[in-house]
C-alpha cells in the first residue's frame, strides 16, 4: 500500500463525532513502558516491557452548540472517556482506540483571535489498541443488517476447510512409496465441527471402492472414536475402532489423532493402537491396543491419497478443518506424505503435490480472541444488538456465525460507547462482519465498530 495523507480522518468520543471539530492531533501511541532492569555486568541498559500505557491528544475548535466539542470536552468527567481516532473514514481502515481520563481541556486565545482548546487523554486498564474498523466509517442502518466482511486473517494458523459436501477433500496422486505395505503410522491435526459426527469422517485415505483401490484410511466414527480401515486385496475391508473415544472434544476443538498398524507381532498377530495429542510430539494413548487376531498386509492400490474422504472425497467426508497430516511407512519411521495447509496451498516437503477440490479451501485463523469497540451516534428504536460475525472464506462455504463473547450491550438509547474482549484463547477466523439484529425493532442506527484482532498473546 502506497503512503497516505491524514485528510478524511476521524475522532469520536462517547458516541459523539468530533471530527468537524478537531483541528490535529498531538499524539497517538501507546505500548509497554519500559522497566530497567540493568544487571552490575552490564555495561548498557537492560530493559523489559512493563505495564501498558497510552494516549492520544488532540486541538479542538471551540464550539458551544449543543453535543458538539464544547459541551463534551468541558466537563473532564471522572469517569472513563472512549475514545475513537480513524485513519480513514472507509471499511478495513485503521483505527485507534482508547479507554482512559480526559486530564486536560485548556482553551488558548491567539492573537489572530482564534480559540483552539487542548485535550488530553490517558489510558485507564488497557494501553492504546489498533485495530481495523469493520463499519464504513459511521454506518447507518434502517432494519436488521449483516455487514460487509473484512479480512482479518494475517499470521493466523492455516487450515484445509471441509464444507462435507461431495468432492471436497485435497489430494496428491498416486505413487510408489505411498504403498505401504505393512507397519504404518498416520497422524492428522484436525479440528472436526461435531466429533460425533452424524456420518463416519474420513480424515486421511488412499481408499477407494472404484475397481477395489483400498489400502488404508484414518476416520472417527458417529460415537467419537477413531476407527481404521484397510484391505489386504482392495477389496475386502479390515477394520478396528479405538476402545475409548473423543466425544468430550468441543465442538470444533483442534487435537492431533494417530493411528498405528503393527502389522506383524511375533508371527502371529498384528495389532492397531490409536492416540491423541496436544502438539503432534508426546502422544496418549486413546483406549488399549486392538489385536487383529493374525498377521495381516496392505494392499498397494492405485488410489490417490486424500484429505477428508475416501473415493475422491465421495465417501465419509468430514466437516471442519485439517491443519497437517502425515504417513510414515513404519511406527515412527520414514515420511511419506507430509502436507500442511497454507493460503498459498498446501506445502509437502516429502516432496509431494496436493490439490484442493470442489468447495474444500485454504483459509487462516488467529488463536488469541479480540477486543473490539463500539460507538454509537444516535439510535431510534426500541433496541438493536450488534455482534461481531466470523467466516473462513467471507461466507462462500462457510457461513458467517456469532463470535462467542463478540456481542455489544444491547441498545436502547444512544450516544453510547462500550468496549468488549472476547476470551483470550478464542479462535477467530479469517474474516469479520457486523450484524445488528433487534425484538422491538429500530429505524435508525448510526455507529461505528473497530475490531482489534490479536496475533500474538495479549495480557490486559
Amino acid at each position: 500500500m502506497a503512503k497516505q495523507s491524514g485528510l478524511g480522518d476521524g475522532l469520536i468520543v462517547d458516541g459523539t463525532n468530533l471530527s468537524g471539530d478537531t483541528g490535529s492531533l498531538g499524539r497517538i501511541g501507546g505500548g509497554p513502558n519500559p522497566l530497567t532492569v540493568t544487571g552490575i555486568d552490564k555495561g548498557a541498559f537492560e530493559r523489559i516491557g512493563g505495564q501498558r500505557d497510552g494516549g492520544i491528544d488532540w486541538s479542538s475548535w471551540f464550539n458551544p452548540a449543543a453535543g458538539q466539542a464544547h459541551a463534551k470536552l468541558s466537563t473532564l468527567p471522572l469517569t472513563n472517556r472512549l475514545i475513537t481516532y480513524q485513519r480513514g473514514t472507509t471499511l478495513g481502515k485503521p483505527a485507534a482506540c482508547l479507554v482512559g481520563k480526559q486530564i486536560d481541556y485548556a482553551p488558548t486565545r491567539g492573537d489572530d483571535g482564534a480559540m483552539t482548546i487542548a485535550v488530553q487523554s490517558l489510558s485507564n486498564g488497557f494501553g492504546i489498541e489498533w485495530g481495523e474498523q469493520v463499519t464504513p466509517g459511521i454506518r447507518t442502518d434502517t432494519a436488521a443488517t449483516s455487514g460487509t466482511g473484512v479480512e482479518f486473517g494475517y499470521d493466523g494458523e492455516d487450515y484445509l476447510l471441509l464444507p462435507g459436501a461431495s468432492g471436497d477433500y485435497a489430494s496428491t496422486p498416486d505413487a510408489a512409496s505411498l504403498d505401504v505395505v505393512a507397519d504404518i503410522d498416520l497422524r492428522v491435526r484436525v479440528a472436526l465441527a461435531d466429533w460425533t459426527p452424524a456420518a463416519e469422517s474420513t480424515l486421511i485415505a488412499k481408499y477407494t471402492a472404484t475397481g477395489n483401490q483400498r489400502s488404508y484410511a484414518l476416520a472417527v466414527t458417529t460415537a467419537g472414536a477413531l476407527i481404521f480401515r484397510w484391505s489386504e486385496n482392495g477389496t475386502a475391508e479390515k477394520t478396528e475402532t479405538s476402545s475409548a473415544d473423543l466425544s468430550a472434544l468441543a465442538a470444533g476443538a483442534t487435537t492431533w489423532v494417530r493411528a498405528t498398524l503393527d502389522a506383524d507381532v511375533g508371527g502371529t498377530d498384528a495389532t492397531v493402537s490409536f492416540y491423541t495429542s496436544d502438539d503432534g510430539v508426546t502422544w496418549t494413548a486413546l483406549g488399549t491396543p486392538q489385536a487383529v487376531g493374525a498377521v495381516t498386509s496392505i494392499f498397494a492400490s492405485t488410489a490417490v491419497l486424500e484429505l477428508g474422504g475416501q473415493t475422491l472425497g465421495t465417501v465419509n467426508r468430514a466437516t471442519g478443518r485439517i491443519f497437517r497430516a502425515q504417513v510414515l511407512s513404519g511406527i515412527g519411521g520414514t515420511s511419506v506424505a507430509a502436507p500442511i495447509a497454507g493460503t498459498a496451498g498446501i506445502t509437502d516437503a516429502t516432496p509431494r503435490t496436493w490439490t484442493v477440490n470442489g468447495a474444500a479451501s485454504l483459509s487462516s485463523r488467529t488463536r488469541f480472541g479480540l477486543q473490539a469497540y463500539l460507538q454509537v451516534l444516535s439510535f431510534t428504536g426500541t433496541d438493536v444488538t450488534i455482534k461481531l460475525q466470523s467466516s473462513a472464506d467471507n461466507g462462500g462455504t462457510d457461513a458467517y456465525a456469532d463470535v462467542t463473547g463478540g456481542a455489544f450491550t444491547q441498545v436502547t438509547a444512544g450516544p453510547t460507547s462500550e468496549r468488549i474482549a472476547t476470551s483470550s484463547a478464542l479462535e477467530i477466523e479469517r474474516y469479520l462482519r457486523v450484524a445488528t439484529t433487534t425484538t422491538g425493532g429500530f429505524t435508525e442506527l448510526s455507529f461505528v465498530v473497530v475490531a482489534c484482532v490479536n496475533l500474538t498473546e495479549t495480557d490486559f
